[in-house]
C-alpha cells in the first residue's frame, strides 16, 4: 500500500501523539492521559450529528419518490441509486461496527468488561459505553500488544487490518458513485491500491464525478508511514504504540467520525443523482375523503383514507367554480377555505386548481368535489372535531333540517351533555371512555317528540401538543439573541390544531446543547434553571434540545421535545 501525502488534520495527529509520548516519557499526571476522554465524547457528538444528516439524506430518496409518483416520472434512476445508497450504508454499519468492535475489544482486555452499548439489527456495533468508567484509562500495553506487537516498524497483521478495511470501505463506495449507466452510456471505475492509480482509473467515470470520486477516495486515504518518535513509522505504530487506551480508543473514534463524513458525502452525491421535483412539507396528516358528502339509504359510498403532507407555513392559491361555473373562464381565486353554497338542495359539482410550489415554480394541479344539499333529516355536527376528547369541553351541534332549532335537543350515551344555547352543546367524556352515543329529537308541531337518528363517537386522549422556545418549533431556527434570553419553555397547540382553549403543565424537563457538557433543568412550570440559561448562553452555532414532561386536560403525562439550530 503506497504512503499518500499526509493532510493537515493527520499531521495534527502525528503531532498529537509524539507530544503523548514526550508526556508518558516525563510521567505526566493521569489528568492530562484523562483529557482524551474528552475529545473522545466531542468526535462521538459530531459523529452522531452528521449520522442525523445522513439520515436526512437517505430520507430524501423517499420524498423524490413521493414527488416522482404525484408527476408520474420515471423511477427507474431512483431504483438505482436509492439501491446504491441502501449498499453505502450497509458497507457503512460494517465498517463503523469493525472500529467499535476492536475499541470494545481492547476496552474488554483491560477491564474485563463487554463495553458494547447497542447494536443494529444484523449485529452491527452501533454505540459504546462512555470512556468516563473505564479503569484502566491509562493503561498503554493492551494497545501496543493488540494493534502494534514487539515490533514497531512491522506492525501486526490485526494493526493493519484496520487501514486495510477503511481502504476497503473506501474502493466499494467509490465503485458505487463511479459505475452506473445513464441513457446509452456506461461509465465504469475500478478503485486502484494506492492514490499513484487514481487518474487512471478515473479515466472511464463520467467526468462530470471524477473530482468528487477523487476528493472521497483521498479523503479515506491513510498513508502507509508518519512522523514518529522514532522517525518515519508506519501509520499503525504512530497511532497506536505506547498510545493510553484512552487515546486509542479516541483514535477509533476519529477513524469512525472520517466514515460518517465520508458516507455523508456519498449519500449526497448519489441523491443528487435522481431529478425529481422537490415539494416543501412539514405537517403530514391522516386525510379521508370520497366524491360526495350524501348518500341515500341503499347506496354506497368508496372512502379513500391516505397521508397528506403539506406546507402549514406556505398558503396555497385555489381557483374554482362551482355548478354552471365550473369552465375555467368563469373561476374565482382564493387563499384558504372555500365557502360552499347550501341554499339549494341537490347535487353540486366544483372543479378547480390549485397552485403547488416545484422547484420554486407554481405548478396547478387540477381537482374537483360533489356535495349534496339535502332535504330535512336529523344529524348531529361537531365543528370542531370528529371525535371526543377525554377531559376537554367538546362542542357539538344538534341540527333538524325543517325544525325550529329551539325544539331540537340532544341526549346521550358515555358522554355528559350541556347546553351553550344557539344548538350548541358542551360535550365532556371521562378518562378512559371509547366511545359514545349521541342522540338527536326534535319536538313536532303537535307537541310530540321526534327521534330523528343516534349517532357513534370514538373517544381518544388528547392529541400530542407541540412544544415551543419562543416562537421556534421543532427543526426550526433561533437567533442568538433569542436564546440567550429565553427564560422558559410553553407547551401549546400548534394553529392547525382545532381544539381551542387548551391548556398544559409542565412537570419537568431538561436542556442539551450539543458540544457543551452538562445537563440543566427545566423547572416546573416551563421555567429554566441557571444551568440551562448558562447552556443557551453558550449554544450560538449550536444545536439545541430540549425535552419535557407535561400533562393536558384528559390528565396523561406525556413527554415532548423541541430540537433546533441557534444562529
Amino acid at each position: 500500500m503506497a504512503g499518500g501525502k499526509e493532510t493537515p488534520r493527520q499531521k495534527m495527529i502525528g503531532m498529537m501523539y509524539l507530544v503523548l509520548t514526550a508526556l508518558l516519557a516525563l510521567n505526566v499526571s493521569k489528568q492530562v492521559i484523562a483529557a482524551f476522554i474528552t475529545l473522545n465524547d466531542k468526535l462521538d457528538a459530531s459523529s452522531e450529528i452528521i449520522g442525523n444528516k445522513v439520515d436526512a439524506t437517505y430520507g430524501g430518496f423517499d420524498q423524490k419518490r413521493a414527488a416522482l409518483v404525484a408527476t408520474k416520472g420515471d423511477m427507474k434512476l431512483l431504483e438505482t441509486w436509492q439501491g446504491k445508497a441502501e449498499e453505502l450504508k450497509a458497507e457503512t454499519a460494517v465498517i463503523v461496527g469493525f472500529l467499535l468492535g476492536e475499541c470494545n475489544e481492547m476496552i474488554k482486555m483491560a477491564d474485563g468488561v463487554d463495553w458494547v452499548e447497542e447494536k443494529d439489527e444484523a449485529g452491527n456495533i452501533t454505540s459504546l459505553k462512555s470512556l468516563h468508567d473505564v479503569q484502566a484509562f491509562d493503561n498503554y500495553d493492551i494497545p501496543t500488544n493488540l494493534f502494534v506487537g514487539g515490533e514497531p516498524k512491522s506492525p501486526n497483521e490485526r494493526g493493519m487490518a484496520i487501514p486495510g478495511k477503511i481502504h476497503e470501505y473506501r474502493n466499494k463506495v467509490c465503485e458505487l458513485m463511479g459505475n452506473y449507466q445513464s441513457g446509452k452510456k456506461t461509465f465504469t471505475f475500478t478503485a486502484p491500491e494506492d492514490p499513484s492509480g487514481l487518474a487512471a482509473a478515473l479515466a472511464t467515470a463520467n467526468e462530470a464525478d471524477t473530482s468528487k470520486i477523487a476528493s472521497y477516495y483521498r479523503a479515506l486515504t491513510l498513508p502507509e508511514h508518519l512522523h514518529g518518535h522514532d522517525g518515519e513509522m508506519p501509520w499503525v505504530a504512530v497511532m497506536f504504540d505506547h498510545a493510553p487506551i484512552v487515546a486509542a480508543a479516541a483514535m477509533l473514534t476519529s477513524l469512525k467520525l472520517d466514515i460518517k463524513n465520508a458516507e455523508s458525502v456519498a449519500s449526497e452525491y448519489m441523491l443528487s443523482k435522481v431529478e425529481a421535483p422537490t415539494f416543501n412539507f412539514n405537517k403530514i396528516e391522516p386525510l379521508a375523503f370520497a366524491r360526495t358528502g350524501y348518500i341515500n339509504q341503499g347506496d354506497s359510498l368508496d372512502l379513500s383514507v391516505m397521508i397528506a403532507a403539506y406546507d402549514s407555513n406556505e398558503v396555497s392559491k385555489i381557483r374554482y367554480g362551482i355548478d354552471a361555473d365550473t369552465i375555467p373562464e368563469n373561476w374565482k381565486e382564493v387563499t384558504g377555505k372555500i365557502a360552499l353554497d347550501g341554499s339549494t338542495s341537490g347535487l353540486h359539482i366544483v372543479k378547480g386548481t390549485i397552485g403547488v410550489k416545484e422547484k420554486g415554480e407554481i405548478a396547478w394541479k387540477p381537482w374537483n368535489f360533489q356535495y349534496t344539499v339535502g332535504q330535512p333529516m336529523g344529524v348531529v355536527a361537531q365543528p370542531e372535531m370528529r371525535i371526543l376528547y377525554w377531559g376537554y369541553n367538546n362542542i357539538v351541534e344538534g341540527t333538524a333540517s325543517g325544525y325550529d332549532p329551539s325544539s331540537v335537543t340532544l341526549s346521550g350515551s358515555g358522554v355528559s351533555l350541556s347546553s351553550k344555547g344557539a344548538g350548541q352543546y358542551v360535550a365532556k367524556v371521562s378518562r378512559g371512555t371509547r366511545t359514545a352515543k349521541i342522540s338527536v329529537s326534535a319536538k313536532n308541531a303537535d307537541g310530540g317528540s321526534v327521534s330523528l337518528g343516534a349517532f357513534d363517537f370514538e373517544c381518544r386522549p388528547m392529541p400530542p401538543a407541540t412544544v415551543y422556545f419562543g416562537k421556534t418549533q421543532m427543526g426550526g431556527k433561533s437567533s442568538y439573541t433569542a436564546a440567550k434570553n429565553q427564560s422558559g419553555i410553553r407547551v401549546g397547540y400548534d394553529p392547525s390544531v382545532p381544539l381551542k382553549g387548551v391548556t398544559f403543565s409542565i412537570s419537568g424537563g431538561i436542556v442539551k446543547v450539543d458540544g457543551i457538557p452538562g445537563t440543566g433543568k427545566v423547572n416546573s412550570g416551563g421555567k429554566f434553571d441557571s444551568k440551562a440559561k448558562s447552556l443557551l448562553k453558550q449554544s450560538k452555532n449550536k444545536q439545541v434540545t430540549i425535552v419535557v414532561d407535561y400533562k393536558g386536560p384528559d390528565g396523561i403525562g406525556k413527554k415532548g421535545g423541541v430540537s433546533f439550530s441557534v444562529k
